[in-house]
């Protein structure tokens, strides 16, 4: 399988996927496609493949917001949109690669916003540089991050820090995210390969067995917070919907717009949005 957005490389049961979507890799529905696909080879794999390490080809930018240009074509478009009221691309995207058989292992360095942050935090494990930052920007848009960023963030770091990183709309840094734990560990830069390559090794030698029972606790371990889930992101997509309705949705793209998505202003996005 040939893929535009991603790099693979295999390592015994390991596989490497590098994100690679120029020019600031920021989601697209080409590379939501992909993930997708990339999903179905794995769930066809799950025997062969134990673990996934995934990391970007820009030190800047492990994976950004979805690109306003795309977003602002799907809103006047109801084929590009949802077909199921309850889910959209990227809820389904997080939920589905959460529960892959293999474990996987995200790499991040650079900056992690929106859409990919709400992807990134249904993966299993993430690393990250100490140089790496995270953030939601949608609240100065007027509207909520409704790919299951704003129902996971409340989930793994509680409402009271969960309000914190979804309303100030500000990036957090590693060891905040660390803190939080939305991330598992911050790591010296130089030292972040070698970490996260050492783990994988490690998990490559378990077999597809183990790692079955071990996902099997999980999911039962899980299972009560299922339906809550759900419902939250129910509830993620009205709030999408009320924001589209009411403007405020379009006059965020329109401005974001007018700052062209260039690196400059996505390297301080919270700083390029209070100017816009």
């Amino acid at each position: 399988m040939t893929f535009k957005t991603l790099s693979l490389r295999e390592q015994g049961a390991v596989l490497h996927v590098t994100i690679n979507n120029p020019p600031l890799n920021l989601m697209t529905g080409q590379l939501a496609m992909e993930l997708f696909q990339l999903h179905g080879l794995l769930m066809m794999r799950r025997s062969e493949i134990v673990c996934v390490v995934i990391d970007s080809a820009d030190p800047d930018f492990f994976l950004g917001h979805f690109e306003v240009n795309e977003l602002e074509a799907a809103l006047d478009d109801p084929s590009k949109q949802s077909q199921y009221p309850d889910v959209n691309l990227i809820q389904g995207l997080a939920i589905s690669w959460r529960d892959l058989p293999q474990v996987v292992i995200a790499k991040v360095r650079g900056r992690c916003r929106g859409g990919g942050l709400e992807w990134l935090l249904g993966l299993h494990m993430r690393f990250a540089s100490e140089n790496a930052l995270f953030g939601f920007p949608e609240a100065d848009g007027g509207f909520i991050p409704a790919g299951g960023g704003t129902t996971n963030t409340i989930q793994i770091a509680g409402t009271a820090r969960a309000m914190e990183i979804l309303l100030s709309g500000r990036d957090f840094t590693a060891a905040e995210f660390e803190r939080y734990g939305l991330i598992n560990r911050a790591l010296p830069d130089s030292e972040l390969d070698a970490y996260v390559e050492a783990l994988a090794a490690n998990l490559a030698r378990r077999t597809p067995q183990v790692l079955a029972m071990h996902r099997a606790v999980q999911v039962k371990a899980v299972s009560p917070q299922e339906e809550p889930l759900f419902a939250a992101m129910a509830q993620e997509n009205i709030a999408f919907r009320s924001a589209i309705a009411d403007g405020s949705l379009k006059a965020s793209i329109a401005r974001m717009k007018t700052q062209g998505q260039t690196r400059e202003s996505e390297l301080d996005l919270p700083a390029s949005l209070a100017r816009a």
